[in-house]
């Protein structure tokens, strides 16, 4: 079998966030959800300056700009800033979009909010985790909210994988969890129609061919949190209304600059 790998930036990017996210059933209600819930536990109101990390597309970025925020995104995919420039401009949305990767931040106290959504924490290892919460309290305004998604370990071990029809022909996903370092850990690749397969290259400081997330329990987000200056006002589950709990792989913290 030939093996094409291909960058992050080059194809991965775009067909992930973009080509698979937008092909998921109900993600555009999801998002509206999203969108609300952040609102209101957050304590935003329109007009308000918001900086979202890792931002991809911009889906969430749009409907907050509709509803008059001002939204600034940053992803370190070039293709996927572009895209969201793009729509932007064709719904006649305002907002600035730049290409960085979120470690490299440096505002200062200029943002009501900070948003890291879509699980885009959790991948610099435990010392460059913190160093990200440290550099989103800077960005933050006194006062202002720190909207995080990340992982928590799951109640049992898991492998799963699932193959899945898409215009490039077979996805192929695999995903388990490593126990000794607590990371979700996951495998990607297409088979196309000739027998090719499409593979992730490894791209050092920028992503690995084999996905790697640290995932944090409540305490040591709390720990976490607290070292950077910024203090928990709620977790929550994934489906946003729940209490965390060991059955929700993806939790949620709001949190305040102190």
């Amino acid at each position: 079998m030939r093996v094409i790998e291909q960058s992050w930036g080059d194809f991965w990017a775009y067909y992930w966030r973009i080509e698979h996210r937008h092909a998921i059933p109900g993600i555009s209600d999801w998002d509206a959800q999203l969108v609300a819930f952040i609102e209101q536990t957050c304590e935003l109101q329109p007009g308000m300056r918001l900086l979202d990390l890792g931002c991809g597309g911009g889906d969430q970025a749009a409907l907050f700009a509709a509803g008059e925020y001002d939204v600034v995104g940053i992803d370190i995919a070039p293709p996927l800033v572009a895209y969201a420039r793009e729509r932007f401009e064709r719904e006649g949305l305002r907002g600035e979009f730049i290409c960085d990767d979120m470690r490299e931040i440096a505002f200062n106290g200029e943002f009501d909010a900070v948003l890291v959504l879509s699980g885009s924490f959790g991948f610099f290892g435990d010392e460059g985790d913190q160093a990200l919460l440290c550099k989103i309290t800077r960005a933050l305004k006194p006062g202002g909210r720190a909207f995080i998604m990340y992982l928590c370990p799951p109640a049992r071990p898991r492998r799963e994988r699932s193959w899945r029809r898409v215009r490039q022909g077979l996805q192929l996903t695999e995903d388990w969890f490593d126990y000794e370092t607590s990371t979700s850990c996951g495998w990607i690749a297409i088979i196309q129609d000739d027998g090719t397969m499409l593979r992730p290259s490894s791209e050092p400081g920028y992503y690995t061919a084999d996905e790697r997330i640290r995932c944090h329990t409540v305490p040591e987000m709390r720990r976490m949190l607290s070292t950077a200056g910024l203090e928990p006002l709620g977790f929550y589950g994934r489906e946003m209304a729940l209490e965390p709990t060991v059955e929700t792989p993806r939790d949620i913290v709001v949190a305040r600059r102190v």
